[in-house]
C-alpha cells in the first residue's frame, strides 16, 4: 500500500465507525427501544445498548462533519467555483431532494400496506409527511432523515464564501452551537444543522493543524488536557454535550484509529471491511433508513402479533444479540441494494447525472 494511502486508512476506519453508529442509532430509537415496552424487562445488557447509543453522541455526527470538513478543505481553499460547484453543493443538495422523496414513498407504503395491527412509526419527519405541504416544509427544515446531505451542501458553501474570514465563521458556528445545547433553536432539523457547522468549520481550516498536533507528543497531550479541561467545566454547568466534549471525543477517536491501521492494517480483514464500509458512506446512509423501517414495522409487528416475546429465550436472545445483528444486516442490505442500483441509469440515484456518465476515452 502507497505511504499516501495508508496515511489516510485512519480517515475512513473512523467514517465508518461513524455510519455504523448512525445505523445502530436508528435501530436502538426506532425498534429497539420500543420492543422494550412490550418485552417489558430491563436487564444489564438492555441498559449497556440504551446507554452506549446515548454516550457516543457527542461523536457520532460531529467526527463525521470533522472528516468531511477535512476532506472539503482542497476544494473550499484551492479551487474555483465552476471546478466544485456540480461536485460538491449542487451534488449534495440534488441527492438530498431526491432522497427525501425516494424515502417519503417507500416509508410511506411501508406504513401503510407492511404494518401489522395499528403497529407503525410516526415522527416529526419528511419521511413521515401526512401531505406534500408538510413534506415540503419538512424537507426545507432539514427535518429528514438525508439531513446530512443538506447540512453538507451549507456548510460548504458558507466556507467558500467566508473563507478569507474563517475565523469569523468558526466563532459563528460556536455561538450556534451553545445556542443550541442551550435549547434556544426550535426543531430538530435547524438545530442539528446549527449545532454541527463548527466542526465542519473547524475541519475545513484547522483540521490539517490538528491532526498534525495529535502527531507529536507534547502538543497531543496538551491539546488534550486542554479540551478535557474544558469538557469537565461545561460538564459542571450541566452541558454534557457540549462543543469540547464533542472535540475531545473526536481527537481520542482520530488516535485509535490511527493507532489501529499501524499496527493491524497488513493482518486484519475487519479492518479493511470497515475501511471499505468508511469508503463508501453515502450510500448506506441514503438506503439503511428503508432497512430499519422494515424492521421496525412489519416485522416488529409481525412478533408482537404472533406474541414472539413470551417466549423468554428469544426475548433474551432479542435484547442481547438485536442491536448489533440488526446493524450488521442493514449495513450489509444497504451496500447490496446499492451494488443492484448502482448501474446503468441506476447511477443517478448516486450522483448528479451529469457527474455518472461515463466519461468519454481520449482517442
Amino acid at each position: 500500500m502507497p505511504a499516501t494511502e495508508k496515511k489516510i486508512q485512519w480517515i475512513n476506519s473512523l467514517k465508518g465507525i461513524c455510519i455504523l453508529l448512525v445505523v445502530l442509532n436508528h435501530i436502538i430509537t426506532t425498534s429497539y427501544i420500543p420492543s422494550l415496552e412490550v418485552i417489558d424487562a430491563h436487564m444489564l445488557i438492555t441498559k449497556l445498548w440504551v446507554g452506549v447509543n446515548h454516550y457516543l453522541v457527542p461523536l457520532r455526527m460531529p467526527a463525521f462533519f470533522f472528516i468531511s470538513g477535512l476532506l472539503a478543505a482542497d476544494g473550499v481553499i484551492n479551487r474555483s467555483w465552476r471546478e466544485v460547484m456540480t461536485k460538491k453543493p449542487l451534488n449534495l443538495l440534488y441527492l438530498y431532494l431526491l432522497w427525501c422523496a425516494v424515502q417519503w414513498l417507500c416509508v410511506s407504503m411501508i406504513n401503510r400496506e407492511l404494518a401489522f395491527d395499528d403497529w407503525r412509526l410516526m415522527a416529526r419527519n419528511a419521511a413521515y409527511a401526512a401531505s406534500t405541504g408538510q413534506f415540503l416544509l419538512y424537507v426545507a427544515a432539514a427535518m429528514s432523515s438525508p439531513w446530512y446531505l443538506y447540512a453538507l451542501a451549507l456548510y460548504f458553501v458558507a466556507c467558500k464564501l467566508w473563507r478569507r474570514h474563517w475565523a469569523a465563521l468558526l466563532g459563528a458556528g460556536a455561538l450556534l452551537n451553545y445556542a443550541c445545547v442551550l435549547g434556544a433553536v426550535p426543531w430538530w432539523g435547524p438545530a442539528s444543522v446549527a449545532q454541527n457547522g463548527i466542526f465542519f468549520f473547524t475541519g475545513c481550516f484547522l483540521g490539517a493543524r490538528i491532526v498534525a498536533l495529535l502527531a507529536a507528543n507534547r502538543s497531543r497531550l496538551a491539546l488534550l488536557a486542554a479540551l478535557g479541561i474544558m469538557a469537565l467545566i461545561h460538564w459542571g454547568f450541566a452541558m454534557d454535550r457540549s462543543l469540547f466534549t464533542s472535540a475531545l471525543a473526536v481527537c481520542v477517536a482520530i488516535l485509535c484509529c490511527q493507532w489501529v491501521n499501524r499496527h493491524w492494517s497488513l493482518y486484519n480483514q475487519s479492518l479493511h471491511t470497515l475501511n471499505w464500509i468508511g469508503k463508501n458512506t453515502l450510500q448506506i446512509y441514503v438506503l439503511h433508513k428503508l432497512l430499519t423501517e422494515l424492521l421496525a414495522v412489519p416485522m416488529l409487528g409481525a412478533l408482537m402479533r404472533y406474541h414472539a416475546f413470551d417466549h423468554h429465550l428469544f426475548s433474551l436472545l432479542w435484547m442481547t444479540f438485536y442491536p448489533l445483528a440488526a446493524t450488521a444486516l442493514c449495513t450489509a442490505g444497504a451496500i447490496a441494494i446499492w451494488w443492484a442500483l448502482n448501474r446503468g441509469v441506476g447511477r443517478v440515484l448516486f450522483q448528479y447525472p451529469s457527474l455518472a456518465r461515463p466519461q468519454k476515452a481520449l482517442g
